[in-house]
């Protein structure tokens, strides 16, 4: 019973999330793919496994198209947005930016960077109030730590004050920040600013650190994702600024804080 109860509950959210998936789909004019996503939500719950990793497969096969499709779709968009204004947006279209907003968040719980995807999702808040976490998910970026270690090495030679002013945080191209952790704590902070005080312990210091970041999109911001052999994938900031300017998000400011001992 309890087995059974727990098996539904997880078929309900998986459900959840695929049609959102299939819905964000037929928005975005990618139909087959929303019909493998439908399809394989109805096999989870008619018990078809062959059918529903049938379709699953169908769905992986037909990306690159389903890629270029979405890209082609945000030019379309972007393209209204730049030469109209938001405005110009029929509802429908406001509707799949809504979606795509929600589906790029489940997107990033799905590679793991739950902080960026919460970040995303809080845009939909119609308080747009800051927001304070407690949390060191930052120090698994090495970009981070070299900050807080050559900091650190400063504040013990007395050549840096024991309160620094916001250190700019910026991934350049010396920094291979995919497949790696850097690539989780940049997609949430870059572009945020690092606080850090120092207050002397029996063992050295104790340090409090403060990410700050505004969370919002950026009109001139692209992201490209995939661009190989004629396979595109990006995300253009510009149509989801247009939902900004229509009151639909809600930019606010995210304070990471966590404390140290070195």
């Amino acid at each position: 019973m309890i087995l059974k109860f727990f098996k539904k509950i997880a078929s309900s959210f998986v459900s959840s999330i695929l049609l959102i998936f299939s819905s964000t789909c037929f928005f975005w004019n990618v139909w087959w793919l929303g019909i493998f996503f439908s399809l394989i939500t109805v096999f989870i719950w008619t018990g078809g496994r062959k059918l529903w990793l049938s379709s699953l497969l169908l769905a992986i096969l037909t990306m690159p198209i389903s890629f270029n499709t979405i890209s082609n779709r945000m030019d379309y968009l972007g393209g209204i947005i730049r030469s109209e204004g938001a405005e110009a947006l029929t509802y429908p279209q406001r509707v799949s930016i809504y979606l795509g907003n929600i589906s790029m968040a489940l997107v990033g719980y799905a590679i793991v960077a739950p902080e960026v995807s919460n970040e995303t999702l809080l845009l939909m808040d119609p308080s747009g109030k800051d927001r304070t976490f407690q949390s060191d998910f930052a120090m698994t970026s090495v970009h981070i730590s070299n900050i807080i270690s050559n900091y650190t090495a400063k504040v013990r030679a007395g050549t840096a004050p024991m309160r620094s002013e916001r250190i700019p945080l910026r991934w350049g191209d010396g920094y291979n920040t995919y497949g790696t952790f850097d690539y989780r704590v940049s997609l949430a902070v870059a572009g945020g600013g690092l606080f850090l005080e120092y207050e002397k312990s029996e063992q050295g210091y104790d340090i409090n650190c403060k990410i700050t970041i505004d969370v919002n999109y950026s009109e001139d911001y692209r992201f490209d994702i995939i661009n190989y052999k004629g396979v595109r994938l990006y995300v253009d900031e510009a149509i989801f600024t247009a939902l900004q300017e229509l009151g639909w998000f809600h930019p606010y400011y995210a304070h990471y804080h966590w404390t140290l001992e070195v």
